[in-house]
């Protein structure tokens, strides 16, 4: 589960990947909120997922970039051989960290290449903020839901103080000021819409695709509705 589904490569970034670690996890205190985070996260997905050693895994926007913070599904996931990881790049570190996993490389908003109902976990990390606006959400969203029997899907929660991609406090509270202010500024990137929106919990409720309505909870580093993430559950979340 990673943040890396963006079509969008920034300048001068031979890793497709890495433009998402280069800001708001640049420092060590970062680094050390994110696998709190994440960490708190896998647990959630553990706990709501429940997984067996048969229960098979796709986790869509795995990042070519390793470090401490990427790809936390696959560092603590149990059953690693049940995982297929699905990302834009070539996929050559997550071959060669996580060889019993399996690697396919995909096309941003473009259908999936599994049949429907091909695993039985769908999932995704800080992955939807970056496919683009509501429609490209939805048809995100209704990939999970096609190729997966039960879909896992976290996102970073607007209302965090921290905006989590530059590392900024508060001033992603006002996206029109953030994209203004930041407009002509090393993190430029991170001002077009198409490479981040914001999300919240409500936002996700109202375009929520799906036939059901998810199950959606606060997580990451916890603070009531100003937490660090936002887990949505849908379908059949109970492997045995």
């Amino acid at each position: 589960m990673e943040m890396a589904a963006d079509q969008h490569q920034a300048p001068g970034d031979e890793n497709i990947d890495s433009v998402f670690y280069r800001d708001g996890a640049s420092n060590s205190f970062a680094m050390r909120l994110l696998k709190t985070a994440r960490r708190n996260m896998f647990n959630l997905f553990i706990e709501q997922m429940r997984p067996s050693p048969q229960t098979t895994v796709l986790d869509i926007g795995v990042s070519d970039d390793e470090n401490e913070g990427a790809n936390f599904l696959e560092k603590s996931y149990p059953w690693p051989g049940k995982v297929t990881c699905a990302g834009i790049g070539t996929g050559e570190q997550v071959k060669a960290r996580y060889p019993s996993a399996t690697f396919r490389q995909i096309v941003p908003n473009e259908p999936l290449p599994f049949a429907d109902k091909s695993f039985d976990i769908a999932t995704s990390n800080a992955v939807l903020e970056h496919v683009g606006g509501v429609r490209e959400r939805k048809r995100f969203i209704l990939e999970h839901l096609r190729v997966g029997r039960s879909v896992f899907i976290t996102v970073p929660n607007r209302w965090f103080p921290v905006e989590h991609h530059t590392g900024l406090p508060l001033l992603h509270y006002s996206p029109s000021a953030f994209r203004a202010l930041l407009g002509k500024s090393s993190m430029e990137y991170w001002t077009k819409p198409e490479n981040l929106d914001f999300l919240s919990r409500d936002l996700i409720r109202r375009e929520w695709p799906g036939a059901k309505a998810p199950r959606v909870w606060m997580t990451g580093i916890r603070l009531g509705p100003f937490s660090s993430n936002i887990a949505i559950v849908a379908g059949d979340h109970t492997q045995t």
